[in-house]
């Protein structure tokens, strides 16, 4: 008798597992789950990060392509020596008096820029290395031991801003014989710090990241960043044992590549952080599969915990509707399982699905306008005109649009810059395509970009193509489904869901009180003369550039030792991101700031901030104050309040406060900065 075969088990999942399952945050340096085993997805842009043939050192993609989560899994990865560097400097370069950047980036100027990149990376892996004792000063030879001030003394910004203001100061002065003797010593430096790093044989990585958070985005930041770039290259292609990785946004990304004569050398070391669909619903299959025991194969999680939408499994709809990027799917999915949650249903439905599409296309389109901000000022205001029309335009209705663009005061006064230079109805689609905002239809196809970087050239656009918002926009948009082949009797409606502003302010009278708030800093005085000036543009910043978090804004004032002491107290609102972290991490329900119109912040300054923290209000205070860094010695202060307290005191200097205001002038809707500031925070007290 033939013995029968046991087929594959079946999975029976438990009644309520919906329940247990959390899908994480969908922006990684928040994400708890991200580190835990398993869930981490192999992609073609980790292999690169791991080739030991270091051919690659720019990681380029859209935000939410994966960038922090890359950097997350190195830094954490065993056997790795990780460097992490998220720099300021190009601000302070281009704000520099002692230092000019050239025009040309051929120019003298601009290679001592780059050596000086160079040297502030080597002495920063060097600092590194002496921290945690994996490298002796005994075994430093004696080009790095005159080096020693700038290694132990100086941050990675203070160091290259030294350098290249030497380098300059060489050359204006037309002190040529100075200025070769500063490339060699730089060269020097290099050469022999790879020497000594040798005796280990693992490679030092040197992770460079969140460029785009401290800088203005004039063009000089952009040489900068470009300086940094061929810096990479030549050190990747010359170093044994460090070797720099740079993440960029693909939008800064090309305004390098508009602008460098020499781009063909940096092009070869770009690795596009691509996402297949396969890696995709790995992704969140990983993260479905954490509660589960026994945890089902990869490939059928998707189909016991989703149900069908129509014929087709609820991944490829969520796929699709997502744009294939990352951090979208991830937002999505984790919208759709809270709204089965809260329905009390054993599987996410399609009704599920249905009501993420509504929270998840106004929170898109918002993230599209402050991703593009860089390089196209308020394009959101652009975007915002579509409310209300349709989801299908012909080219013809583009180019009346465009004409009714062009006639919009608000518009050409915010945007007319770059929107002149795309005026023509091809220019205008490309520009649109390329952005993610709409496909272009060629028949019965619609063809949308993707993740990629080759993949931002639109096909070819012809006098019967029409163009297709994406799906994922339209309800933000509220638009009908139809096609529009003519505008000439439709007004552009104003009203729309993109632009945040506080206080019912409109966006002229905002971005005009930003601007004032970087004038009257940089022309308040410190002293106490000045002490309610300082408050009063602190004030401003919180009201200004946090009303998303913070809210409730008052004053709060105590008398200390006879002197009034001012501060500001504001409800922390948070939901999600850093500031519903500061509300886990030190039961801050409420933020107070502290505001030092002083240069130099003293231990009487902690006592006071460990003096307002309490369980009513939480353990968090933030301290402002006018001096150009933090010192060693504030942070045993912050140390000694964290270990007696449990407490955080979170330092911030004028040039944090211009990082805020900088971005609400760009309608950036960012925590990364402040998160930035945290953590550093919270190494130098570990």
């Amino acid at each position: 008798m033939a013995k029968k075969t046991a087929g594959p088990a079946v999975v029976q999942l438990p009644k309520d597992v919906l329940n247990r399952i959390i899908l994480g945050q969908s922006f990684a340096e928040y994400d708890k789950i991200l580190m835990q085993k398993g869930v981490f997805v192999v992609t073609p842009a980790l292999q690169a990060a791991l080739d030991p043939n270091r051919s690659k050192c720019f990681f380029v993609g859209r935000r939410g392509t994966g960038k922090t989560a890359l950097t997350l899994y190195l830094s954490n990865a065993p056997n790795l020596r990780v460097v992490t560097i998220h720099p300021e400097v190009f601000t302070a370069l281009t704000g520099s008096t002692d230092c000019a950047l050239p025009a040309d980036p051929r120019h003298k100027a601009f290679h001592g820029l780059v050596a000086s990149f160079k040297r502030g990376i080597v002495d920063e892996v060097l600092a590194e290395q002496l921290r945690t004792h994996s490298l002796y000063p005994r075994q430093l030879v004696d080009s790095l031991i005159a080096e020693r001030n700038y290694i132990e003394s100086y941050t990675f910004d203070l160091r290259v801003l030294a350098f290249a203001e030497e380098a300059y100061d060489a050359l204006k002065r037309g002190r040529d014989k100075e200025w070769l003797r500063l490339m060699n010593k730089a060269k020097q430096i290099v050469k022999d710090a790879d020497i000594v790093l040798g005796a280990d044989s693992r490679t030092n990585l040197v992770l460079i990241d969140r460029i785009d958070d401290a800088w203005d985005g004039s063009d000089s930041a952009v040489l900068a960043l470009m300086a940094t770039m061929h810096a990479c290259v030549e050190m990747s292609a010359t170093c044994e044992r460090i070797r720099p990785m740079l993440f960029l946004r693909e939008n800064i990304f090309e305004r390098v590549r508009a602008i460098d004569p020499e781009f063909t050398r940096l092009e070869t070391c770009v690795v596009s952080l691509d996402w297949t669909r396969q890696q995709l619903q790995e992704m969140v299959e990983r993260r479905l599969q954490l509660p589960l025991n026994p945890k089902p194969p990869l490939g059928e999680t998707w189909k016991l915990l989703f149900d069908m939408v129509g014929s087709a499994p609820a991944s490829e709809m969520i796929l699709d509707y997502c744009q294939q990027r990352p951090r979208d799917v991830l937002t999505y999915c984790s919208l759709a399982v809270e709204s089965a949650q809260a329905s009390r249903h054993q599987r996410v439905t399609v009704e599920d699905m249905d009501a993420a599409k509504v929270r998840f296309s106004e929170s898109r389109l918002k993230d599209l306008g402050d991703e593009y901000s860089e390089n196209f000022p308020q394009i959101q205001l652009v975007l915002n005109r579509f409310h209300g029309l349709a989801t299908e335009f012909t080219v013809p209705a583009v180019t009346a649009f465009i004409q009714k663009l062009l006639a919009d005061s608000e518009v050409m006064s915010y945007c007319g810059q770059w929107l002149s230079r795309v005026a023509a109805p091809h220019l205008f689609i490309e520009l649109l395509y390329s952005i993610g905002f709409w496909g272009i239809r060629s028949g019965a196809v619609v063809e949308y970009r993707g993740v990629g970087l080759r993949s931002a050239s639109p096909p070819t656009i012809s006098s019967s193509s029409t163009v297709v918002i994406h799906p994922s926009l339209a309800r933000a948009l509220d638009l009908q489904a139809k096609v529009i082949g003519d505008l000439e009797d439709i007004v552009l409606q104003r009203e729309g869901l993109l632009l945040e502003l506080p206080e019912a302010i409109d966006l002229e009278q905002y971005q005009e009180r930003l601007r004032r708030i970087l004038t009257d800093l940089d022309a308040t005085p410190t002293g106490n003369d000045y002490d309610d000036e300082y408050e009063r543009i602190v004030g401003e910043v919180i009201r200004l550039c946090f009303f998303r978090w913070l809210n409730n804004l008052e004053p709060h004032r105590q008398d200390n030792e006879g002197r009034v002491i001012r501060d500001w107290i504001a409800a922390n609102v948070a939901e999600q991101g850093f500031w519903q972290l500061m509300k886990d991490k030190y039961d801050a329900c409420q933020v107070i700031w502290e505001c030092k119109n002083k240069s130099l912040i003293e231990a009487a300054d902690f006592h006071q901030a460990e003096y307002y923290m309490n369980s009513a209000i939480g353990r968090l205070v933030i301290l402002c104050f006018r001096g150009d860094d933090i010192e060693k010695h504030h942070y045993q202060h912050i140390r000694r309040i964290s270990e007696k307290l449990k407490g955080m005191v979170l330092i911030l200097r004028d040039r944090d406060l211009k990082v805020f205001v900088r971005q609400a002038i760009n309608q950036k809707v960012k925590e990364e900065h402040i998160r930035q500031l945290f953590d550093t925070t919270i190494r130098n007290v570990s």
